[in-house]
C-alpha cells in the first residue's frame, strides 16, 4: 500500500500525461499499486488515480459496481475469482459519450481529509468510456448511476479537478461522521443547501 497525496499537493491539480508504454515495469508497478491500495482500503473506496499517489499519468482503478450490482440482482454469490478481480484498471481514458440526463450522488475522496469529508456532485447519469486495460488492450465500457459517476470522478483526477469543485456551496460539505449520524437519524441525505 502506498501514501496517498492530500489536497494541497498541486500534483492533484495538474493535468496527467498519457501513458506510453503500459507494458513497463515502472507503469506496471504503479498499477500494482493503485490495485493493493484499494484492495486493502476496500471498504472506504471503490477508486484510485495514479496522481492520489504521486503519478502524473493518465491512469486509475476502479471498482466494478456494475458487475457487483449484477450478482446482487440474481441473489447469486459472486465467484471467488471474480472477486480477486473486482478492481479493473483503467490506462489513457476518454470519454466518448455522456448522457443528457443528471443525478446527484454524495461524493468522498481518499485525497480530500483521507477520505472523511463528502458533498453533493451533480454528473450525467450515464458515460461511455474508451480506454486501454492494463495489457495494453483497447475496451469499451458504458456506465450507468453511481458506476458513471465514480468514473468521472477518476477521470476528473487525471484532469487535476477534485470533487470539491463541482459544490458550489460550502455548507454541502459534511465530515463522514456528522452524515453517518443525519443518515442513520433520518433514514436519507441532507438537502442541498443553494
Amino acid at each position: 500500500m502506498v501514501k496517498i497525496i492530500q489536497i494541497g499537493n498541486p500534483i492533484l491539480e495538474k493535468k496527467s500525461k498519457k501513458v506510453r508504454d503500459i507494458k513497463s515495469q515502472i507503469n506496471q508497478k504503479i498499477i500494482n499499486d493503485l490495485v493493493d491500495t484499494c484492495k486493502k482500503k476496500d471498504k472506504s473506496t471503490v477508486g484510485l488515480a495514479a496522481p492520489q499517489i504521486g503519478k502524473n499519468l493518465r491512469k486509475f482503478t476502479a471498482r466494478r459496481l456494475d458487475i457487483e450490482e449484477e450478482y446482487r440482482k440474481k441473489r447469486k454469490e459472486m465467484p471467488k475469482k471474480k472477486k480477486q478481480n473486482i478492481w479493473d484498471v483503467i490506462v489513457n481514458p476518454k470519454i466518448i459519450k455522456l448522457g443528457k440526463k443528471k443525478e446527484i450522488f454524495w461524493e468522498g475522496c481518499l485525497s480530500i481529509e483521507k477520505g472523511k469529508i463528502y458533498g453533493p456532485v451533480e454528473r450525467p447519469s450515464f458515460v461511455k468510456i474508451e480506454y486501454l486495460d492494463k495489457e495494453g488492450n483497447k475496451k469499451l465500457l458504458s456506465a450507468v448511476g453511481f458506476f458513471a459517476h465514480l468514473l468521472q470522478h477518476e477521470i476528473d483526477h487525471l484532469d487535476g479537478i477534485l470533487f470539491v469543485k463541482h459544490i458550489k456551496n460550502p455548507d454541502n460539505l459534511w465530515k463522514s461522521s456528522k452524515l453517518d449520524k443525519f443518515l442513520k437519524e433520518h433514514g436519507k441525505y441532507p438537502e442541498i443547501v443553494n
